[in-house]
């Protein structure tokens, strides 16, 4: 069953970000298909679930988005 996120990302991945360069999302989608509803550059900065209303802790984040894991 897909849920509504709200995923808020950016396509400058190193170096200072401003709030210029991030977009905010909203996707229907299992937490492992985010990934590829994205640009294939895009650097994940938050993903909120919309039913519970808070942030999805980075630990349940598609692998390859935790900070520290994957590409």
């Amino acid at each position: 069953m897909s849920s509504t996120y709200r995923v808020r990302y950016s396509l400058t991945k190193s170096g200072s970000r401003s709030p210029a360069d991030s977009v905010t999302v909203t996707l229907n989608a299992e937490l492992e298909q985010i990934p590829g509803l994205l640009p294939s550059d895009a650097y994940i900065l938050y993903i909120a679930d919309e039913a519970a209303g808070c942030d999805v802790h980075w630990t349940r984040w598609p692998k390859a988005y935790r900070p520290g894991f994957g590409g």
